[in-house]
């Protein structure tokens, strides 16, 4: 199912979880997400890593969420239930079981694409996410920075719709940058939803924090 647009209501509490950070949000509004890049801008418990964690990794870990009624999803409009969505989903972040801490990058794009039966193939996502040839042959674990590529990749041969990252820190960010570039823009030229939660710079937390 193509996705064009994302709406949802909810409220409640959400640990969230990631490689590098955990830390405890709220949900407590509506959300609406289209086609391309949603970039949210905040501290890591300012409800943008909930809704982003909410979106792809609920009924992975049912345990790490608080809700106080059932969320109400549209998806192009239409109501459609949470656990349904999430197929459409994926948390860039090496804690979704969509991704193996084993596996070559390699081989989870040729098991994504014998899954989907997608009309790609395995050089042309490759090409398409500009892997390194060498770094292709690794797990995750040892790509380095090409990670984020590399896990979109994966997500892209799963025929996901929805890519949901972790909140990263603007300094993490900056580190990621290069590759996330690329990588954004090659979501956004796909048609895909990103949902992409981020610190805000240290000058303006500063800032903020003086004029309280």
């Amino acid at each position: 199912m193509k996705i064009y647009n994302i709406s949802i209501k909810n409220a409640g509490y959400v640990y969230c979880k990631s490689c590098h950070y955990s830390a405890h949000d709220i949900l407590s509004e509506s959300y609406t997400f289209s086609e391309g890049i949603n970039m949210l801008i905040g501290e890591i418990d300012s409800g943008n890593w909930a809704i982003s964690y909410l979106l792809s990794m609920y009924r992975h870990r049912p345990k790490d969420f608080v809700l106080f009624e059932q969320p109400k999803v549209a998806v192009n409009d239409k109501m459609i239930s949470l656990k349904e969505f999430s197929k459409a989903s994926c948390y860039m972040d090496k804690t979704d079981p969509l991704f193996s801490s084993t596996k070559s990058v390699k081989k989870q794009i040729k098991q994504g694409l014998a899954h989907s039966k997608l009309d790609y193939s395995y050089d042309d996502i490759k090409n398409l996410f500009e892997l390194d040839s060498q770094r292709v042959e690794r797990s995750l674990n040892k790509v380095e920075n090409e990670v984020f590529r590399a896990m979109a990749a994966i997500g892209l041969s799963y025929n996901k719709e929805v890519f949901c990252f972790p909140w990263l820190s603007h300094k993490l960010f900056e580190y990621y940058h290069g590759n996330l570039t690329i990588l954004l823009e090659i979501l956004e030229k796909l048609g895909k939803i990103v949902i992409i939660p981020v610190g805000m710079p240290a000058t303006e937390t500063t800032e903020s924090m003086e004029q309280q």
